[in-house]
């Protein structure tokens, strides 16, 4: 799937268009790079597609530290193991 060309409009849109710049983060869900003086300056984006990527990197993050453990972790667990594991933690939760 082929990376979206970037949004880029001058900062001056902010105060101008400022509706046109938040309809369009919201209807393409992708970063607006806002320029000043021909220069990045900031970036715009939708609250929901910011979240996203948020989520996102924190779920690539998690992924990373898994690889991580498993490298170098020395044991295994067992499938009786993991599941004792995990009724101790509902007995202490309550659930």
């Amino acid at each position: 799937m082929p990376l979206p060309i970037p949004q880029i409009r001058p900062i001056s849109d902010l105060r101008t268009n400022l509706n046109d710049v938040c309809e369009l983060a919201r209807e393409s869900q992708q970063p607006i790079f806002m320029t000043k003086n021909g220069k990045a300056s900031l970036v715009v984006i939708d609250c929901e597609a910011y979240e996203g990527q948020q989520r996102h990197e924190r779920y690539v993050q998690k992924l990373r530290e898994a690889e991580i453990e498993e490298k170098y972790r020395s044991e295994s667990l067992t499938k009786q193991a993991v599941g004792d594991s995990i009724e101790r933690l509902f007995a202490y939760w309550g659930v």
